[in-house]
């Protein structure tokens, strides 16, 4: 057979310069693969790393939604309560305050207000305590007041902590502020009234949102 002396040393230049896919001849005249650099068996100091994944790109989280508490609208009063006609029920004492609610409390927050009352067992309503939890939860679900608070908030509850002095029902400044900010303009000042008249028998709980009679009207 007729081999080209020329095209053979070029193959054999080629190959062992790398250029055919890594591989090269060796001195017995076997082709074998030609290691990349820093290429070695393994665990040899000269194996390459592993190739680290690269980090993800920081995503920038949602913005917190803006706490509004005059969106919404409070449903209907319950009927006046007569639950027992040996007792004679409580008549309209729930649906007093909770169209105290309605008027005295933001709409998002009465409207709360008055689906705790109109959840409420017919004996329950006229439970003044159970009431009042219901007033107290959603006030306490109201955006938190400004920092720092409106001018008129920090004035009433100042009023209150004079009227109330040392009383233990005396409320602290930071819950009389979370309280009054779920409050309208009239139910601060009905909450204020009724604390410097009778913080010790009543105290916060019992007086939040309480409007007087010329200023409740009848809504359902």
């Amino acid at each position: 057979m007729h081999i080209d002396t020329a095209s053979f040393f070029m193959l054999v230049g080629s190959l062992a310069a790398g250029g055919a896919g890594g591989y090269a001849v060796g001195k017995t005249g076997v082709v074998s693969k030609v290691m990349d650099a820093g290429e070695g068996p393994q665990g040899s100091e000269h194996a390459t790393p592993a190739t680290t994944a690269s980090t993800p790109a920081t995503i920038a989280a949602p913005a917190a939604p803006v706490c509004d508490d005059t969106t919404g609208a409070p449903g209907d009063c319950p009927p006046p309560s007569f639950y027992s006609a040996e007792e004679g029920g409580c008549g309209a004492f729930p649906v007093k305050r909770c169209t105290d609610f309605k008027l005295g409390m933001k709409p998002k927050v009465a409207a709360q207000a008055v689906a705790c009352i109109d959840g409420l067992k017919p004996y329950e309503r006229c439970d003044k305590n159970r009431v009042g939890l219901c007033a107290h939860a959603a006030l306490m679900s109201a955006c938190a007041p400004d920092d720092p608070p409106p001018a008129d908030l920090g004035a009433d509850c100042d009023a209150i902590q004079r009227a109330c002095g040392a009383s233990p029902m005396a409320p602290s400044l930071r819950d009389c502020e979370a309280t009054l900010a779920g409050m309208t303009e009239a139910g601060r000042k009905g909450t204020v009234e009724c604390m410097t008249t009778q913080c010790a028998d009543k105290g916060l709980l019992g007086c939040e949102a309480v409007l007087g009679s010329h200023e409740t009207t009848m809504v359902q």
